[in-house]
């Protein structure tokens, strides 16, 4: 564990408001942001725009109903920003970007995230014992490995998957994780096809045979394949099922432009290989969404 790094956790009850906790969730999950609802001048809002540093960890979680309620956690980067969420707040937050971020769809019972979680504690730093091993020390050094896990590049995580013998080329989902990806997959393409149709353009399927491609702009000739996470392994998959789509409807679709829809922005050696193939990159920010072709497809 980096002796350096600083470990904190903040509440994901924004404004201490019951109403409006779980749309901050899905606001900090689909950011990959903490929120503070304090100003700087304010005790909290001060350590969090100022002692909290590029670098730390911060976990997003609160006691509740006694017991633990966790959001997720993540690397911060970059400075203290002010935004404006009105659909939730009429007044100002203040964002730290995490990268990389992990959301907990499921706490380990394993891990005594309650021994870091104080009722009237809306944020805090944590002092881990590494010589005493204390449950605070437990929960950042599992914080810890976990990040390890993931990896900050895509290349590593195709290599965690791969199974032990390095023979076989292709991984195991269970029918819970596929049901998963295709949520947030479907998910995301709504989402893209709201924030598209704001502009007035719109998305279609296009049928092959019994296959269909995620998404089709007829006026533009976009083809697009969506994906729930910025993985290699999904990455791959996107495109080979683009050249296939591609390759079938060439005679009435001719070449049409692809890319792939990602959840955030991937990071540049997990897709520096697409740029010679001719495929682009659609990711999400915020509300908006932007990509790597000159607003051919945002």
């Amino acid at each position: 564990m980096t002796t350096q790094r600083q470990y904190w956790v903040l509440s994901p009850n924004v404004k201490r408001d019951e109403r409006t906790v779980s749309d901050w969730k899905t606001l900090i999950i689909r950011t990959h942001a903490a929120i503070m609802g304090w100003p700087p001048k304010q005790r909290f809002g001060r350590r969090f725009a100022n002692d909290l540093q590029v670098g730390d960890i911060i976990l997003i979680a609160r006691r509740h109903n006694w017991e633990p309620d966790v959001v997720g956690f993540g690397v911060v980067k970059g400075k203290c920003k002010e935004k404006l969420f009105r659909r939730l707040l009429d007044e100002p937050v203040y964002v730290r970007k995490l990268s990389p971020f992990i959301s907990i769809k499921q706490r380990s019972k394993d891990v005594p995230f309650t021994s870091v979680l104080i009722d009237n504690k809306s944020f805090r730093q944590l002092y881990p014992d590494p010589e005493k091993k204390d449950p605070t020390w437990q929960v950042c050094q599992w914080m810890e490995r976990q990040l390890k896990e993931q990896g900050s590049d895509a290349n590593t995580a195709l290599e965690r998957n791969l199974p032990k013998s390095n023979t076989y080329g292709y991984k195991v989902k269970t029918k819970g994780q596929v049901t998963e990806a295709r949520k947030r997959e479907k998910k995301l393409l709504d989402d893209y096809e709201r924030w598209l149709e704001k502009q007035g353009r719109h998305l279609s399927e296009l049928p092959y045979g019994r296959l269909r491609c995620d998404a089709w702009e007829k006026e533009r000739q976009n083809l697009i394949e969506a994906k729930g996470s910025t993985s290699r392994e999904d990455i791959r998959m996107a495109v080979g099922q683009l050249f296939d789509y591609s390759f079938q409807g060439k005679e009435k679709y001719k070449q049409p432009n692809m890319a792939i829809l990602l959840p955030k922005k991937p990071s540049p050696k997990s897709v520096e290989w697409l740029e010679p193939v001719g495929i682009k990159i659609i990711w999400r920010r915020g509300w908006s969404f932007l990509d790597n072709a000159n607003r051919q497809f945002t």
